[in-house]
């Protein structure tokens, strides 16, 4: 259900970023005001991930995964009963074609599931929000309408953070023209048991195929492999139309996966949130991420590389910004990540967003844990130094 909507001011931007030298292909960037997009929003208080998927028509779904609800709306996540749920999504849009898919213009309506006893409920319901529950990966709306969603599933384990993926699943909307309330998610691949490789970090349309970008997720290795499907193979998405896809497998090419050919990484130094796409003036695909996480540690920052087809070869990474919430008192506690590109959004250059958030406080302060907006300028890169 979307909450009220009272205006409340957003908080002041975080102070300059460190100084970071500009590699090759990045000719410009700084952080976005913090926006009444995500700011001015009543119950909906905050959330990491935020992935967006263009729906047409000047509306951007944007999927985010826990996330903080407030239902006195007062814009304090300390102050009465306030509530944690582990996903919630909202849909952008202006009343002028021309201000949707402007951060600057637009407006978010927000949603999640059902309240039952006043406790409001995940958009996609848990299994059991204690012990197994949903974060979004991306999504694609497809050439014939339907709205294609990747999804993880988590479990709550002693020790670490706290969690641990068990693998992933897709749902499909057959029309994400209907209001949210009225969507119903169908089931297109049931939970695969592969949590050491995520399937839909990122999700992308090339010429007659899909790719999905998967992440390999253990302690010491994000290793991004790539899957594809032929389009013409997923009109109507009927269940079980994923579970064969090719993957990459170097030399080889794409091999269907029942073939048990090795996939090859294209890059190993990956994240399991981040975003792939095209770039037509540049002719070339450019990967987003974060590199590292705590920002106690100097080389935590954004960085990006490139690529002039979806398998590579990839460019080594290059950081290209500093989070400035490096510089706040009490940064060695603060983790920066979910890193990824919006290039539907229209501010003047690229606009990326990630995430900060504070592991020594489970209420993070109320200025934290909503997605930061950064606008990017690129320009043509000199040949990129590939790493295979």
């Amino acid at each position: 259900m979307p909450p009220s909507t009272p205006q409340r001011a957003a908080p002041a931007a975080a102070e300059p970023q460190p100084s970071i030298a500009l590699p090759a292909g990045v000719s410009h960037v700084a952080p976005l005001p913090p926006t009444n997009m995500f700011h001015a929003q009543g119950q909906w208080l905050g959330a990491d991930s935020a992935y967006s998927v263009d729906l047409g028509s000047g509306r951007v779904l944007w999927l985010f995964a826990d996330t903080f609800i407030d239902p006195a709306a007062d814009g304090s996540r300390t102050n009465g009963n306030n509530f944690f749920i582990r996903n919630s999504c909202a849909l952008q849009s202006a009343p002028e074609l021309a201000s949707a898919y402007d951060p600057a213009r637009a407006s978010l309506s927000f949603y999640w599931g059902p309240t039952h006893d006043g406790v409001p409920s995940s958009f996609f319901h848990d299994e059991d929000g204690a012990v197994h529950w949903l974060w979004p990966l991306h999504g694609v709306r497809l050439p014939d309408g339907a709205l294609l969603l990747f999804r993880m599933h988590v479990r709550s384990v002693p020790g670490g953070l706290g969690f641990e993926p068990m693998g992933w699943d897709a749902v499909a909307i057959d029309d994400p023209q209907q209001p949210l309330p009225a969507w119903q998610p169908r089931l297109v691949q049931p939970l695969t048991a592969a949590p050491a490789v995520l399937v839909g970090s990122s999700v992308l349309i090339d010429g007659d195929y899909l790719y999905a970008y998967a992440t390999a997720n253990t302690a010491q290795n994000h290793a991004v492999y790539l899957a594809r499907w032929p389009l013409r193979d997923l009109k109507g998405l009927p269940s079980g139309v994923l579970a064969d896809p090719q993957w990459y497998c170097g030399d080889a090419g794409f091999v269907a996966e029942h073939s048990a050919t090795p996939a090859v990484a294209l890059f190993a130094d990956g994240q399991v949130e981040l975003s792939v796409h095209y770039v037509p003036a540049l002719q070339r695909f450019v990967e987003l991420q974060m590199r590292g996480l705590f920002l106690g540690d100097p080389n935590t920052a954004l960085g990006l590389r490139w690529s002039p087809r979806p398998e590579g070869p990839w460019s080594v990474l290059r950081p290209f910004f500093r989070p400035p919430e490096s510089a706040l008192p009490g940064a060695r506690g603060l983790v920066a990540y979910a890193a990824k590109a919006h290039p539907e959004q229209q501010a003047g250059g690229l606009v990326v967003s990630y995430v900060v958030n504070d592991l020594e406080h489970p209420t993070p302060n109320d200025a934290l844990y909503y997605p930061r907006l950064v606008r990017v300028e690129l320009s043509n890169p000199s040949t990129p130094s590939a790493t295979h």
